[in-house]
């Protein structure tokens, strides 16, 4: 499976008909595949050195990455995902 191929599938039959709906995306998100590139992008990023607002950091998360990706995909497929902020602002 290509992702790219599918996401630019994607993006043409919905500008082309706004009207479509699409029922299954949820479960290509949470394809293994899909959740592992989505990984290697994010812990790719200057972004993945400094730890999110859980304190995890880049080289903790990667350690138990298959358990964490396993974990998301449940969460995804499940219905009770909460993603977090991407950082904490005060006032």
């Amino acid at each position: 499976m290509i992702i790219s191929e599918i996401q630019n599938k994607l993006a043409t039959w919905s500008s082309e008909d706004k009207t479509r709906r699409f029922n299954r995306v949820l479960r290509l998100i949470a394809n293994r595949i899909w959740l592992q590139e989505a990984a290697r992008i994010t812990l790719a990023s200057s972004g993945a050195n400094t730890p999110g607002v859980d304190n995890m950091n880049k080289e903790k998360f990667i350690q138990n990455l298959p358990e964490h990706l396993d974990t998301i995909r449940t969460q995804l497929l499940s219905g009770t995902y909460q993603p977090q902020p991407a950082s904490l602002m005060n006032g």
